[in-house]
C-alpha cells in the first residue's frame, strides 16, 4: 500500500489528522553536560517512546527528525532513531524528517538509508528539499520506492 494510502486509511480509521513530531532536543532532555552518548541516546529514546505511548491512538503518522538523533552521537544516534521507529506501532506510517536534497548516487544512497527495512530507517515517507530539481526527488519515489511518499519543501 502506498504511503499516501496508508495516511488516508489511518486518518479515516481513527478520525484524526494528527502527525506527531518526535524531536528529542538535547537541551530539553535535562541531562548534565557530561552525559555520555549512551545516556543521551537512552534519554532521547525514553522521551520519544513516552510520546508514542501517550498518543498512538490519535496519531495518523509520526515524524521523527533525523537531525536530533544524529546529534546524539556517531555511535548511537542512528541506532536510537531506528529503535524509535521500531517502537511505533504497526499500521502507523513514519514520515522521516530528513530534508535531503542531493542528486545522483548520493540521493539514491540517502533513499536507501531512509527506507531499507534491514539496514536503514524503515521510513514510509520522507521530507525533501528539491532545490536541485527532479534528480533530488526521483530516487525517493520511483523504482523500488514508488510506494513511498515525499513531502517537498517549497
Amino acid at each position: 500500500m502506498s504511503f499516501f494510502q496508508q495516511i488516508t486509511d489511518r486518518s479515516k480509521t481513527i478520525n484524526s489528522l494528527l502527525c506527531i513530531g518526535l524531536d528529542p532536543h538535547l537541551a530539553e532532555l535535562k541531562l548534565p553536560p557530561t552525559a555520555s552518548e549512551e545516556e543521551r541516546a537512552d534519554a532521547a529514546y525514553e522521551f520519544c517512546t513516552r510520546i508514542i505511548n501517550a498518543t498512538h491512538p490519535h496519531a495518523v503518522a509520526y515524524k521523527p527528525n533525523a537531525a536530533f538523533f544524529e546529534a546524539l552521537g556517531t555511535k548511537l544516534g542512528c541506532l536510537t532513531l531506528r529503535r524509535v521507529v521500531d517502537a511505533i506501532p504497526d499500521g502507523i506510517p513514519v514520515l522521516l524528517d530528513v530534508k535531503r536534497g542531493d542528486i545522483g548516487s548520493t540521493a539514491a544512497a540517502y533513499a536507501e538509508a531512509c527506507y531499507d527495512e534491514d539496514h536503514g530507517m524503515k521510513a514510509d515517507g520522507v521530507t525533501l528539499s528539491p532545490l536541485m530539481g527532479w534528480d533530488s526527488v526521483k530516487p525517493f519515489v520511483t523504482g523500488k520506492y514508488s510506494s513511498k511518499g515525499a513531502f517537498l519543501l517549497c
